[in-house]
Order: structure tokens, then C-alpha cells, then sequence
């Protein structure tokens, strides 16, 4: 990964859009009942990587209401790229996904697609580390995508550049678990539990392995997941 430094980038979340986009969430998601435990553990200075379940398209609206309600605080939001560019400007960073390549049949196109996939992510990897070193909260889905009522693989990219920007900055960055379990998605008024897991530091594993093996299990358990409920892909 690139040496970063503060002259690199500039933030591209725009504040007068995610206060907009915060009200705007906070109506929407009032259409359920809000439980939030381990409100204590989500961190009101210096960076940090939170990993929410990924449930439903509502989930990132909660996420924000729910770090802006306990820290008045707002984050940056590791996003897959064929999304909106204009949630570039409420936090959203766009990242390509392998699946998002395997699509394309043609050889040279997938050839093509694979080589500015690389040189985008390498541009991606890097503003997060700046945002690291600014302080910012950076958060992102570690299944990489939705599974509503089942585990998804962890992807552990985001935690190897993690650990990458730790010896770079020479610091310690939390990393937050989070679980997210609705009672129901269609019944208004119904709970939504949002389980905020005390944080875990790189520092404390052997390797990343053990490192995401701690964290698959730990968001299973703030789930509401047994073991077993593991998705298939």
C-alpha cells in the first residue's frame, strides 16, 4: 500500500448533505423501534472500523442514525461501486468487488475490467487510510454483501489494510463488531436490536485468521445466529 499523506486527498463526504440525509434516515427509520446495547463502545474521538451484519438496504440508514444519536459523530461507508455516486458526498466510498468483475464473460473485458478494478481499489485503499489518520470512522459490511437471515463469509480485505495502516501510522485502531437483528422488516413499530460489541485490536491475535474468526463470531452471536445458520455461497 502507498505511503498517504494529508496533502493527498480532501474529504469527500459533504456535511451540509449528510445532516440532510441523517434527518431524512432518522424519519425512515423510526418506522421501527429502535434498541441499541453497548452504546458505550462506540467511540466519540480517533478512528475506528465498525463491522454491522448486513441485513437489509436499511441497515446503513440505521448505522448512521444510530453513531450520529451516541456520538454526534458521522462516518464513511465502504460501498460496492456500481452504487450512486451521489452517496459519495453523504460518506459512501466505492470499492469493486470480485463478484462484480467474474460477471462480464468476455476475455479481454474481464481482462480489461480486472486492471481498473485494480488501480480503482489501490485509489480506494488509500483514501481510507487517510481517513484513518484523520480521525474518521470508517465502516464497512464484512460478508460484503446482503444475507437477511443467514451468515455470510467474512471478506477480510478491509482488515488487512487495516492492519497495513496500523504499522503505517503506528497506532492501534479499534475494530467494533456489530449485530443487527430485526423482529420483523414489514410490521411497524417492531424492534430492531443493535448490539455494539466492546472493540477488538489486531494486536491481541496471532494473525488476521484468528482475528476474523472472532469477529464471524461474534457478529453470528450479536445476531441472533446459532452456529449452524451459516449461508451458503
Amino acid at each position: 500500500m502507498a505511503e498517504t499523506n494529508s496533502t493527498d486527498f480532501t474529504l469527500k463526504r459533504y456535511h451540509g448533505i449528510t445532516c440532510v440525509s441523517r434527518f431524512l434516515a432518522a424519519g425512515v427509520m423510526s418506522y421501527h423501534r429502535l434498541c441499541i446495547e453497548g452504546s458505550e463502545h462506540l467511540p466519540k474521538e480517533g478512528p475506528a472500523l465498525l463491522l454491522p451484519k448486513h441485513r437489509a438496504y436499511r441497515d446503513i440508514l440505521l448505522e448512521g442514525v444510530v453513531l450520529y444519536q451516541v456520538t454526534r459523530r458521522y462516518a464513511n461507508y465502504v460501498m460496492k461501486v456500481s452504487l450512486y455516486g451521489v452517496l459519495e458526498f453523504m460518506g459512501g466510498v466505492k470499492i469493486v468487488r470480485p463478484k462484480d468483475v467474474r460477471r462480464l464473460k468476455d476475455r479481454e473485458a474481464r481482462k480489461a475490467q480486472i486492471q481498473w478494478a485494480r488501480e480503482k481499489n489501490q485509489i480506494t485503499m488509500e483514501y481510507l487510510a487517510w481517513l484513518y489518520s484523520r480521525d474518521e470512522i470508517i465502516i464497512s459490511h464484512p460478508e460484503g454483501m446482503r444475507f437477511q437471515d443467514a451468515k455470510g463469509p467474512m471478506q477480510k480485505e478491509v482488515i488487512d489494510h487495516l492492519v497495513q495502516v496500523e504499522e503505517q501510522l503506528g497506532r492501534q485502531i479499534p475494530i467494533i463488531p456489530i449485530g443487527l437483528e430485526y423482529e420483523s422488516y414489514s410490521k411497524p413499530r417492531s424492534p430492531v436490536f443493535f448490539r455494539i460489541d466492546a472493540p477488538l485490536y489486531a494486536a491481541q491475535f496471532a494473525d488476521v485468521n484468528g482475528l476474523m474468526k472472532t469477529i464471524d463470531e461474534r457478529i453470528g452471536a450479536l445476531s441472533g445466529f446459532g452456529a449452524a445458520k451459516q449461508a451458503k455461497v
